[in-house]
């Protein structure tokens, strides 16, 4: 009798041990991502921000953006197969710029959120031949809001720009539950390209006032 009842609780405790087993290690792993996706969006969220910057004082030229985007998360590409020395750093970092470029290109949106269209057609104004929204002696220009888009001049002169950026999912048992989680949860057409390549989305905004003249898109005038 004594036996038996031992060999049920020696079935028992490996039953809970299978139990948690089975319910801790997806959980474990799934805050592992997510630490992961959190270091991620810091750097996403500085790199915007960044990039709003050189964008104030480059006439808000989206190829500029992109390119400070990319400079400043460049970390996030650096292989982690050794410790960094003098005498690998600059090949490291390299390689990294390299593999950052190319990601950005091919999994980040960039799109100008102010000055919008309408502001760019009630402040556009041509200086040099090139239709611009200017920037200088701003304390002097009316106060008085454009006729399409509401904005002063002043409020125009703040560049506004949302970068979405896809972070791939690297935790393969994890990356299936996520982003099937996420394809039910987010309906929004733009990020399904995200979650077909195993990646999720970061959206942030970077803010800068306008250093420069701000140039009127083609298709604004």
């Amino acid at each position: 009798m004594l036996m038996r009842r031992l060999k049920q609780q020696g079935a028992a405790t490996v039953e809970f041990y299978l139990v948690a087993l089975l319910a801790l290690l997806p959980l474990c792993l799934g805050m592992l991502q997510i630490s992961l996706l959190l270091i991620a969006n810091h750097h996403v969220d500085h790199a915007a921000f960044m990039a709003a910057r050189t964008g104030a004082t480059n006439r808000g030229d989206i190829g500029a953006m992109r390119g400070e985007f990319t400079r400043v998360i460049t970390p996030l590409f650096v292989e982690s197969t050794g410790q960094l020395n003098a005498g690998n750093v600059v090949g490291r970092i390299a390689a990294a710029r390299m593999r950052a470029s190319a990601d950005v290109a091919a999994f980040t949106r960039i799109r100008v959120l102010s000055p919008n269209q309408a502001a760019q057609l009630d402040f556009g104004e041509l200086r040099d031949g090139v239709n611009v929204i200017p920037s200088d002696s701003l304390q002097h220009r009316s106060a008085a809001p454009g006729e399409r888009s509401g904005l002063s001049v002043q409020q125009a002169n703040v560049l506004r720009v949302e970068f979405t950026y896809c972070r791939p999912v690297v935790i393969p048992f994890v990356r299936g539950l996520m982003i099937g989680l996420l394809r039910r949860i987010d309906p929004e057409p733009s990020n399904l390209r995200c979650y077909a390549s195993g990646r999720v989305p970061i959206r942030t905004v970077g803010t800068a006032p306008m250093q420069s003249d701000f140039l009127v898109s083609a298709d604004s005038g």
